[in-house]
């Protein structure tokens, strides 16, 4: 039995995939002149800001990253939580499981988003990627959570919707659940445990 359960956010707790996109084609086209399609951006998904921007050939010490966290606002309106997830936090919370978030959004961020959703009552350690010398794929932000939760590492599950994920559940050495709900399927063929629903992973509780 888990006892711990630590979720991304982008994909996994919240559908963000299309605003996150839109945000970013909005600001490679509006600073840089860069016209690309959206399904040509989906490699950004779940990836650091500098290392997206670096696809492109860009290092403005952090410019375009802010601009593309504004822009993500502008479409905020087609962002929403995933059908079943707060059901299931509810779930998990009863069943006394500690809960965790390890994201690649700076904590300001996770203040003006995930907050805005009513759900950050429910976790118990947030690990945003402005707290961490190491953020994902390195294990350092789950396991920042262990320590923090006095837990060892087969006490524990990630769950996540990319590759970027499931390495950094590998690196940390704890088990991984793909959220197949807002992963692409691809990402299937790289792990061996993984759930169509959130409620599924009630289901692996309640056995």
């Amino acid at each position: 039995m888990y006892k711990l359960i630590v979720f991304d956010i982008d994909g996994t707790l919240l559908d963000t995939e299309v605003a996150v996109l839109k945000g970013l084609k909005k600001c490679l086209n509006d600073h840089h002149n860069i016209i690309v399609e959206l399904k040509d951006l989906e490699f950004a998904i779940g990836m650091p800001g500098d290392e997206v921007f670096a696809n492109f050939g860009i290092n403005d010490d952090g410019f375009s990253y802010s601009k593309w966290i504004k822009y993500v606002d502008d479409f905020k309106d087609e962002i929403d939580l995933f059908n079943g997830i707060e059901d299931t936090l509810q779930y998990l919370k009863k069943k006394n499981i500690t809960l965790g978030i390890a994201t690649s959004k700076t904590r300001y961020e996770y203040d003006t988003t995930v907050k805005s959703f009513g759900i950050n009552d429910y976790f118990d350690h947030v690990v945003c990627i402005d707290e961490v010398s190491n953020p994902k794929p390195h294990g350092e932000p789950l396991l920042k959570i262990l320590n923090e939760a006095n837990l060892s590492n087969n006490e524990a599950l990630f769950l996540g919707d990319t590759s970027f994920d499931i390495e950094c559940a590998r690196n940390a050495d704890i088990d991984f659940g793909l959220a197949l709900w807002g992963a692409h399927e691809k990402c299937k063929e790289m792990c061996n445990k993984y759930f169509s629903t959130p409620e599924e992973i009630c289901e692996l509780l309640a056995k």
